[in-house]
């Protein structure tokens, strides 16, 4: 199996949100690429994002321990962060962007639809795609106009899931991930239509929505084998009560 160390770090983010790993756990290099079936590169550069991220935490000696975080800190996070992001894009887009950060963000979004397009395994090209990713979101923070936005943003940025252009995966089904990934760059293709537009509304309510996609998406595009199972079990009459 090859993996990324953006994707091997996206799966273990997800796996700590959604308990997969306990809090308290230990998890190691060796043992993360053992699981993985990856060599120990991907491994120590996926623990070494989770740990900026604030997911892990470094044990005395070697290894890490993942960190007790509540869905509530999370939720709390990413709305602050989203309504952070919209609000920088809305200003962008009433204000007018420079050339160079219309360039920027075309040639963001021009990376991401190569590697759409690549027959590539997803998992493969998700380092390319995640860097892609960040200067898209990094470029509207940073170029919106006003350095108050970017100053609020950087309180947070140690939180876990505050980090800009974060992605979160199940590993197991490459092809909802691509999946994934398309709507992720189509919302950016909406976004700059927006902001060359001038249309700051739509360009906050896009981005917005896009912004809260980090953990929503996720669970949409997930359980989708569940939805099917519970509408079956809806559509089965329900056994007659004895009498």
């Amino acid at each position: 199996m090859h993996s990324s160390a953006q994707h091997l770090q996206s799966v273990v983010r997800r796996q700590i949100v959604t308990g997969d790993r306990d809090p308290g756990s230990r998890i190691s290099e060796m043992a993360l690429a053992a699981e993985f079936d990856v060599s120990r590169t991907p491994a120590r550069t996926a623990l070494a994002g989770l740990e900026a991220e604030g997911l892990i935490e470094k044990r005395e000696g070697r290894g890490f321990t993942v960190k007790s975080i509540s869905s509530a800190d999370i939720s709390n996070t990413i709305a602050v962060r989203a309504s952070l992001e919209a609000l920088a894009a809305k200003t962008m887009a009433e204000q007018g962007m420079s050339a160079e950060v219309e360039a920027t963000l075309l040639a963001s979004i021009e990376t991401t639809e190569d590697i759409l397009a690549s027959d590539t395994p997803v998992q493969e090209l998700l380092d390319n795609y995640h860097a892609a990713n960040v200067v898209f979101h990094e470029t509207i923070m940073k170029g919106c106009g006003n350095d108050l936005i970017l100053h609020t943003f950087e309180r947070i940025a140690a939180l876990p899931f505050a980090k800009l252009g974060s992605l979160v995966f199940e590993g197991t089904n490459p092809r909802r991930q691509h999946m994934r990934l398309t709507v992720g760059h189509s919302q950016h293709v909406i976004l700059l239509d927006a902001l060359r537009k001038r249309d700051g509304a739509r360009a906050e309510a896009m981005m917005r929505e896009h912004s809260h996609a980090t953990l929503n998406y996720s669970s949409l595009f997930v359980h989708k084998a569940y939805r099917e199972e519970t509408q079956t079990e809806a559509a089965t009459p329900a056994p007659e009560a004895a009498e």
